[in-house]
């Protein structure tokens, strides 16, 4: 009874969150979740990203979060050209996102939990998006930002009960055009979860809080629109791709490990000579902390 209460004031703590998208996350009043996060993707013409994306999530209200994402990585690219192989690649910071996310529906019952939230923020151009080469401006896959501080908003859901979950999500990133370098064309997405617990058997622990491990089952569509290139519209850029993600995920009330691979099932891309990804893997390890003391000093006075 006391793990059914914990549950029902906290959420779908006990749950495993989504993988490879964040709007989900769970997180309650007073709570701080951070995320770590590895990313590895494999693409055409031997491309090589390594992404380590950092999530910061902190319950404000019951109803209000607060979500930040930092990124560092690098990106390489090998090439044939009529000057010889072009080998290029380029690291550093990522733009930053910052968000807030409101439960406009929440419903809680002793075997369930359900969400509805919107969100609205901005990522900020933290990162560069005028790297150059031998040939001039690199590609947009090796570029790290947008060059412009760009609108993002959407709404995501989440159902969780103890045996199973699912999230959901919307989310539209509008990019300006930047005056120099490489200006990325709008991004549409959609993801989707199911995860199902498959250990322990039956669900719920009769005495102590709730450890498992979970299958999460994810697919993910991006629409990107056409970028531009100083200015000058690319017609080599944008498209449509869907993703298809299996993930396996050990959680605690405390903080949940994850690690699964990537594959595209379903492309549509703009012109020729895009970068196509191949396969994509990732591993995430994530901790809730506690509300800071002085958060609750106000009340004792």
């Amino acid at each position: 009874m006391r793990v059914l209460l914990f549950l029902t004031a906290f959420g779908a703590l006990a749950a495993a969150s989504p993988a490879t998208f964040v709007t989900a996350l769970p997180v309650a009043k007073d709570q701080w979740l951070i995320r770590f996060n590895f990313q590895q993707t494999l693409g055409t013409s031997s491309f090589l990203s390594s992404q380590f994306p950092i999530n910061n999530a902190y319950g404000l209200t019951p109803k209000l979060a607060l979500l930040f994402t930092f990124n560092q990585g690098f990106a390489s690219l090998n090439r044939d050209t009529a000057q010889g192989p072009l080998n290029i690649r380029s690291g550093g910071s990522g733009d930053t996102l910052a968000f807030a996310r409101y439960t406009l529906l929440r419903v809680d019952k002793p075997k369930s939990t359900l969400r509805v939230a919107p969100l609205a923020g901005l990522f900020m151009p933290a990162g560069s998006n005028s790297f150059q080469g031998p040939q001039g401006l690199l590609p947009g896959s090796l570029q790290t930002g947008s060059g412009t501080v760009d609108p993002y908003y959407g709404v995501t859901m989440g159902y969780n009960t103890s045996h199973w979950g699912m999230a959901l999500d919307t989310t539209n990133r509008n990019n300006p055009v930047a005056a120099q370098g490489i200006s990325p064309g709008g991004q549409f997405r959609a993801d989707a979860q199911f995860q199902l617990e498959f250990y322990p058997p039956k669900g719920l622990p009769d005495e102590g809080l709730p450890a498992g491990v979970d299958l999460s089952f994810e697919s993910n569509y991006v629409q990107d629109g056409k970028g531009r290139s100083n200015g000058v519209a690319s017609e080599s850029t944008g498209g449509k791709l869907l993703k298809q993600d299996l993930f396996l995920e050990l959680f605690t009330l405390h903080w949940q490990v994850g690690a699964g691979v990537q594959v595209p099932i379903l492309r549509d891309l703009n012109g020729s000579g895009q970068i196509k990804q191949r396969i994509g893997f990732s591993v995430f390890f994530e901790y809730y902390l506690a509300a800071p003391n002085w958060r609750h000093k106000g009340g004792h006075r």
